[in-house]
């Protein structure tokens, strides 16, 4: 008997389109924690709010959250929480 192989991803799969803005931050979000600073300045994501907002509204539907903290001077700490 072989053993199919277990899925330990947590993250429901990217829905967003191949390439885009909410796909690069959600495909870089599962890596880990990222800062605002990370999304504007090394991903050239200029509207991270927005797209943080609808990163947020797709994992609702899955009972995940993206958790935001501040770290002082501006700066934001986002990832995703189980």
């Amino acid at each position: 008997m072989i053993q199919a192989a277990l899925n330990f991803n947590p993250y429901p799969p990217n829905p967003f389109k191949y390439g885009s803005q909410n796909w690069r931050l959600y495909e870089r979000l599962k890596e880990g924690p990222t800062t605002n600073i990370e999304i504007v300045g090394q991903m050239f994501i200029l509207n991270s709010t927005g797209r943080i907002s609808e990163i947020r509204e797709y994992l609702k539907k899955h009972c995940l959250d993206l958790a935001a903290k501040p770290l002082g001077s501006g700066r934001w700490e986002y990832r995703l929480a189980i």
